[in-house]
């Protein structure tokens, strides 16, 4: 009976292991070194030639945010750490973001402090120090804007220690951006000299040579030609199937924490009706702001459907590359036309309550092949964040789509 026992609860050990170590999710592995060591070059940044250069159009690409929302920039007296930012937090354990999409390398306490390194598909490196707490681990995706970590107080001050790194070369964040967090910069050559020390300069008009190292971390498969144009069908309704989205299998995945720009659909806003609602039949999550506030595009892509639309008022669909569509209705206005390419975040669409609604808000809907399904698969809608889970959609035979999360 004992030894019975004990097999059973092996098995059940064994169970748990694999159900554990199967539903990790793909990490960049970094070697031990890079893991532990601050200052420490980049891998395969200076292969085959000693320079490269950074354009703001590259910047552009990977995002660019102010680490600290409302920090001020400011000298301390006990300053430990001359090159970076010092950056003063406007409350207690304020969120600390990521100045741009990359994949974090450093989690650990060094002398600055809790210290957090992220680096970048255009090569630099960020650091950001001083923390009360870290939420993220070595090897995370993180996009421009996530919270990373909380700052911390010294000597009554909430502040966050920032600075860029080149090849485990400490820079100021001057040399890219003023106090303000605006780039001061068209494009920016990094060259290692003969010494091993990093030097930057700018570059004029006419003298940029185009080498950034791209790291392809954020590479996300394009499943949906947008090139296609988009036929009368398409043009004229909403719950319509994307041509050669299931042509080649009846599944495919996306993987959330591999999407480097994305957009909360309405900054600020609180969820009023949830997917299926009171009556179970409700195809999307209702967000509130206040009227006429601007709706974002949640990723790249292209407008398909843009017009009135039934009971949903104002509507404008986007289709993105990696499979999905997302629509925003009861618009006020509709700012963009069938067609039109849209980023991340730009602005498509104001608050308001056409069709058939009982006050302004922003109807929002995540469809597969022109089904509806929960926007909470992709979104943490009480923190305004993307998901970082891997997403598998499979058609069935009747046309219905299922979602399973890995």
């Amino acid at each position: 009976m004992v030894k019975r026992i004990s097999i059973l609860c092996l098995a059940l050990l064994l169970a748990l292991l694999y159900s554990f170590t199967g539903s990790r999710k793909e990490r960049v592995d970094f070697s031990r070194m890079e893991r532990r060591m601050l200052h420490i070059p980049t891998a395969g940044l200076f292969d085959g030639t000693g320079y490269f250069t950074v354009t703001s159009a590259d910047m552009e690409r990977d995002g660019w945010s102010f680490p600290v929302e409302d920090g001020v920039l400011f000298t301390p007296d006990f300053r430990h750490e001359p090159v970076g930012w010092y950056i003063m937090s406007p409350e207690v354990k304020h969120e600390v973001r990521a100045a741009m999409q990359g994949v974090v390398r450093l989690v650990r306490k060094t002398d600055l402090g809790k210290t957090v390194v992220v680096l970048h598909p255009n090569g630099m490196e960020t650091v950001y120090a001083h923390h009360a707490k870290t939420l993220v681990e070595s090897g995370d995706y993180v996009s421009a804007g996530q919270a990373i970590a909380l700052a911390g107080a010294d000597h009554g001050v909430v502040y966050t220690y920032f600075a860029l790194m080149v090849n485990g070369v400490p820079m100021s964040p001057s040399t890219l951006a003023r106090p303000d967090g605006s780039l001061k910069f068209d494009a920016m050559q990094f060259r290692l000299d003969e010494s091993g020390y990093v030097r930057a300069s700018f570059c004029r008009r006419g003298e940029i040579v185009e080498r950034p190292p791209r790291f392809d971390w954020f590479r996300v498969p394009e499943l949906v030609d947008l090139d296609r144009p988009f036929s009368a069908m398409e043009r004229q309704h909403v719950g319509v199937a994307t041509p050669g989205l299931f042509d080649e299998a009846s599944s495919f995945a996306i993987d959330l924490s591999r999407i480097g720009k994305w957009s909360y659909p309405l900054p600020g806003a609180k969820v009023i009706s949830p997917y299926g609602g009171a009556r179970k039949n409700h195809t999307g999550t209702d967000l509130k702001t206040k009227p006429r506030d601007k709706i974002r595009a949640v990723f790249d892509g292209v407008v398909r459907f843009s017009r009135k639309y039934s009971a949903y008022g104002n509507m404008v669909v986007v289709r993105h590359a990696n499979g999905l569509e997302t629509c925003y209705s009861h618009n006020a206005k509709n700012l963009v036309r069938v067609g039109d390419r849209v980023k991340a975040g730009d602005a498509i669409a104001t608050v308001g309550r056409t069709g058939r609604a009982t006050t302004e808000h922003c109807h929002f809907e995540v469809r597969v092949n022109g089904v509806p399904f929960n926007s909470d698969y992709i979104f943490d809608h009480g923190r305004h964040v993307l998901r970082k889970d891997k997403l598998t959609f499979t058609r069935k035979s009747n046309g219905t789509i299922s979602v399973r999360k890995d």
